[in-house]
């Protein structure tokens, strides 16, 4: 917590990789100060601005936070400064993940000046502070025309075939063995993968599908062990079911 930290981090990767919560266990297990800010709710300066020093205010006190008005980036490092002093985090790094974390999509739609201030926060505030953004899409399409501080960048790449099979096997229905569930995910996967690799689609596509592959066992026309009769049953739902991933028309 004493040492310090680059200035700012830009982590992007596709939907469903981990990024948010890699970020959240990461700061909660270490016990680094930070906040949180989704720029999808907090969409304009002066929301995302006085949201950040809410937080920054009330992260210590169990009584309701003072309202804030900053109008002003001058403001908010003014408020920022005095927030830190207060709290007496100057001497250990803040993250805004000084901690806070931005969806960093909504930053583009804002003032110009605002994500290169992120960027150099630290100088800025003359603390210890790092800003983290999250966001789908690369650096190149953030980067402001001036110039400006080069975040350092990081890449969460997409789940393998193997790593879905193993996070989605871990949802597995108390009254089924585990290998029953994943010889299911192991079906599902099969159809799906090539058109489908976000987690949260496949969670639900398997939340949606599996009553229809126990409908044999429940039947006591096969066994847990009999595959191919399960099999048989679910492929015409499976292949219904692909043609309307996204749209969620299979109920």
């Amino acid at each position: 917590r004493d040492q310090f930290s680059f200035p700012s981090i830009f982590i992007y990767g596709h939907t469903s990789s981990g990024k948010t919560y890699v970020m959240q266990t990461l700061l909660t297990t270490l016990q680094l100060p930070h906040v949180f800010v989704n720029c999808v709710e907090y969409f304009t300066s002066r929301l995302l601005l006085e949201e950040i020093l809410i937080q920054l205010q009330s992260s210590s006190d169990t009584e309701e936070p003072c309202p804030v008005h900053c109008d002003t980036l001058n403001d908010f490092v003014r408020l920022f400064k005095q927030a830190v002093v207060s709290r007496e985090l100057q001497d250990q790094t803040f993250y805004i993940v000084s901690n806070f974390i931005l969806l960093a999509e909504q930053l583009r739609e804002m003032e110009a000046n605002i994500l290169p201030a992120f960027l150099r926060l630290q100088e800025l505030t003359d603390r210890n502070v790092t800003v983290v953004l999250l966001s789908e899409i690369v650096w190149e399409l953030f980067r402001p025309n001036v110039g400006c501080f080069e975040p350092f960048t990081m890449y969460f790449p997409d789940y393998s075939i193997g790593h879905l099979q193993k996070i989605l096997s871990q949802n597995h229905p108390p009254e089924y063995s585990a290998d029953f569930y994943s010889a299911y995910i192991n079906i599902l996967l099969g159809v799906f993968y090539m058109v489908c690799r976000d987690l949260k689609e496949l969670q639900h596509l398997a939340a949606l599908n599996f009553a229809k592959y126990c409908e044999p066992v429940v039947r006591g026309e096969a066994n847990e062990r009999d595959t191919r009769k399960l099999w048989k049953n679910i492929e015409p739902h499976l292949k219904k079911a692909m043609q309307t991933v996204y749209l969620r028309e299979i109920s």
